[in-house]
């Protein structure tokens, strides 16, 4: 009976102990022409979580790939590279924005205009390996 209370009171803290995501500021996703095969997605991630994460991925129902990337200068051209997984340490922040990280959605499959929103999911990596999805709406502007 004992063994039963205390698996019983194991699961319930399990419960009430779920993943913490970090918040998300300045989201929004950049209007593209009509045609057009990539666009770019920014967010703002601070971890409030109290515990070390990575950023190791994101995923787009309404697109072919979402990932992430770094554009860098290379010889003076401009290039974008993944960036498989990005640290974000306790009380940290990654920071996307034109012209440097930021989400590159590729193969959309509707046009998305100015008022619509996309939904892009962010996926992260604990301190024990496993992997929690952060499901966010991303608006689209004209910026």
């Amino acid at each position: 009976m004992k063994y039963i209370v205390f698996l019983s009171l194991s699961l319930i803290q399990s419960v009430v102990h779920a993943f913490e995501f970090p918040e998300t500021s300045d989201l929004w996703l950049r209007e593209a022409p009509p045609n057009a095969k990539m666009l770019a997605a920014y967010v703002k991630v601070e971890n409030t979580t109290g515990q070390d994460l990575k950023l190791v991925g994101a995923y787009a129902p309404d697109f072919g790939m979402a990932e992430i990337h770094q554009t860098i200068e290379v010889d003076g051209l401009l290039k974008m590279r993944e960036q498989e997984a990005l640290a974000l340490p306790r009380a940290g922040e990654i920071v996307m924005q034109p012209g440097g990280l930021h989400i590159m959605l590729m193969m959309p499959k509707q046009r998305f205009k100015v008022g619509d929103q996309a939904r892009i999911c962010l996926i992260y990596q604990d301190q024990n390996g496993a992997e929690h999805v952060q499901h966010l709406d991303f608006p689209v502007k004209q910026q």
